[in-house]
């Protein structure tokens, strides 16, 4: 892998405090792993990067801006599915997406394990496509 960051990020909107930050990490290396153990890397022509943030709630504005580029995108360009938002850009192999987690955060129930699923949910969708083995 010629990559120096990790092709999945997962980071917090500004909503949050910072001390979810060890949280983050941990995710972050936990699905880079998960990728990594499935041999998504082995092809390097072919490496699909995500850009999963945490927000408390799904909202429409949220769908409309790609925060990465700026740019403005149509709301039915996006995949939405029961607290998760994601939008694939298959010219750079690249995915934006939101985890809503409002429902976690109320129930307080096995959060980072939600999130785990989440983040796969989305991670296994897109790989599918390029007929990659799917994260469990």
């Amino acid at each position: 892998m010629t990559q120096e960051t990790p092709p999945i990020k997962v980071v917090a909107d500004q909503t949050f405090s910072s001390a979810l930050s060890p949280l983050l990490n941990k995710l972050e290396m936990w699905i880079n792993f998960q990728a990594l153990k499935a041999d998504w890397y082995g092809n390097e022509t072919c490496i699909l990067s995500f850009h999963f943030a945490l927000v408390r709630v799904l909202t429409d504005d949220l769908l409309i801006v790609d925060q990465e580029k700026n740019t403005t995108r149509r709301k039915e360009d996006w995949i939405i599915d029961n607290n998760i938002a994601f939008y694939f850009q298959e010219n750079n192999l690249t995915t934006i997406a939101y985890i809503a987690v409002v429902d976690l955060i109320k129930t307080k129930t096995n959060i980072e394990s939600e999130i785990k699923k989440r983040l796969i949910q989305v991670t296994n969708t897109i790989a599918k496509q390029y007929t990659l083995t799917p994260l469990g």
